[in-house]
């Protein structure tokens, strides 16, 4: 019975990676994923890779982050939301870096604040890593933009000094809401999944 259960879950599990990889490519090459300006875009994309890192772990929340980055650098090349996502993600260390350690600190968060399997705790766990996880991607991507390229890059025209505006203005525009949707549309569907994997194991 323990062994039917166990390959019950891991199917499950197998299936749930499917889906949400395929989820993530969907959005990085459609604008479902994406809310596009002329010098700004906000990504919805960290909606799986938070729910992959809450009901699948840590390990769920880095494997969904790289395809998250890895599809974030392809379309970097190929068809850029807009000329400055075509500048800086061309870089893996600003494409792909940051989406694995937001995927791994989201799951890192949930693990670490709902390990005793409560409910309340699991959805404080999850709230705490949809925030966390978002903050990560962004406090990381803009660091390494500025590290990176703040001596030397021109973006349409603009002087490095605008560089810092424009990071400004991400954090100021993208970040809260990023944040807000991986709170409101993350988190339940997160402690849902959960649920039903839940039900699995019995």
């Amino acid at each position: 019975m323990a062994t039917k259960t166990s390959k019950r879950q891991k199917t499950y599990e197998l299936a749930l990676y499917a889906m949400l990889t395929a989820l993530i490519i969907v959005m990085t090459f459609t604008p479902v994923g994406y809310i596009t300006t002329p010098t700004l875009s906000v990504t919805l994309i960290h909606l799986p890779v938070i729910i992959a890192a809450v009901t699948l772990g840590p390990k769920g929340g880095t494997l969904t982050g790289a395809v998250w980055g890895i599809t974030c650098l392809i379309k970097a090349f190929v068809a850029p939301p807009s000329p400055i996502d075509g500048l800086l993600f061309r870089n893996p260390l600003v494409s792909v870096f940051p989406r694995v350690l937001a995927g791994f600190a989201a799951g890192v968060i949930f693990w670490a604040i709902s390990k005793s399997g409560r409910n309340t705790k699991a959805a404080l766990g999850s709230g705490l890593a949809a925030l966390g996880g978002a903050l990560t991607n962004t406090v990381v991507t803009l660091s390494l933009i500025y590290i990176l390229y703040h001596d030397a890059l021109e973006i349409q025209g603009v002087s490095v000094g605008g560089l810092g505006r424009w990071m400004w203005a991400i954090a100021g525009v993208n970040a809260p809401i990023e944040i807000a949707a991986a709170v409101v549309l993350a988190v339940p569907v997160s402690v849902a999944v959960r649920r039903v994997m839940a039900k699995q194991r019995t």
